[in-house]
């Protein structure tokens, strides 16, 4: 049983976000961008109660010549105890006017026998609409499926903002999970603090928590129902105009489960 909590908590993990920017929430169209971003890296966590040693590799490239549309393609591979699993990302930017833009994506895993760290097939989109009453704020919603074949399958609602003071940049997010098979609601929240300069560097720190409802389908139906919190802080610093890293440093509660502390260190190359 450990190790099916294990794999549904690492998969309604990911229910709670949607596809990721890079942790500096880089929007669109700021000023000068070099037209290529290749960002590769690798994460490693420890996991308290048994579960072992998770480790894995992930890239980005984000093709930023035209100020309208960015397209992002993303490559992800993950290893836990027993499994080891890729992940094929499509992401995009498009601006289409002055106080409105949007993202949207899709991601693809093969499927395998046994539990699965990602979901099958995923697709998200989110608006972004800039208040005109103060242009530093951001108004934000998104909504996901996602699938891990057969019955296991779900929505996820997201609400939320971005607001822009001065050097510094506040996200906030809420997150409602309706997960199949049983009808489950769950929900879970965001929020992130960062300062710094593009072309500088980027620090901060992101807390969030909530909780994850589901059902998980093996020879008998297993109820799981779990609270998390969780930390992270990073730093992305540019050490030339072409390249520069990116480091975190996170730590994550499931409650009644395990307890998980990792590191992330990322090279990023802009030419």
């Amino acid at each position: 049983m450990r190790h099916v909590v294990m794999a549904l908590a690492l998969a309604t993990a990911a229910w709670g976000q949607t596809q990721e920017t890079p942790a500096t929430f880089e929007r669109p169209g700021y000023e000068s961008p070099l037209p290529v971003l290749l960002e590769v890296g690798t994460y490693h966590s420890g996991v308290t109660n048994g579960y072992g040693y998770w480790r894995g590799a992930d890239a980005a490239l984000w093709l930023r010549h035209n100020p309208r549309f960015t397209p992002v393609f993303m490559f992800n591979s993950q290893t836990r105890p027993g499994v080891t699993q890729q992940n094929f990302g499509f992401f995009s930017f498009a601006n289409w006017t002055k106080n409105f833009y949007t993202t949207q994506g899709f991601s693809v895993a093969p499927e395998r026998n046994g539990y699965s760290l990602f979901p099958h097939q995923r697709y998200d989109v989110k608006g972004f609409y800039k208040t005109p009453f103060n242009r530093q704020l951001v108004l934000a919603a998104g909504y996901s499926r996602f699938s891990y074949g057969k019955i296991v399958k779900g929505n996820l609602y997201n609400a939320g903002f971005i607001y822009y003071p001065r050097k510094m940049v506040v996200e906030g997010n809420y997150f409602i999970n309706h997960n199949q098979p049983g009808d489950k609601i769950s929900s879970s929240g965001s929020l992130a603090v960062q300062r710094g300069q593009e072309g500088k560097y980027w620090a901060g720190v992101v807390v969030g928590g909530g909780k994850e409802v589901y059902t998980y389908i093996a020879t008998t139906p297993l109820e799981v129902n779990l609270n998390s919190v969780s930390t992270q802080v990073f730093l992305r610093k540019w050490l030339s105009r072409h390249y520069g890293v990116y480091v975190s440093l996170d730590h994550q509660t499931k409650f009644s489960a395990y307890s998980r502390t990792g590191v992330t260190g990322r090279m990023f190359f802009e030419f």
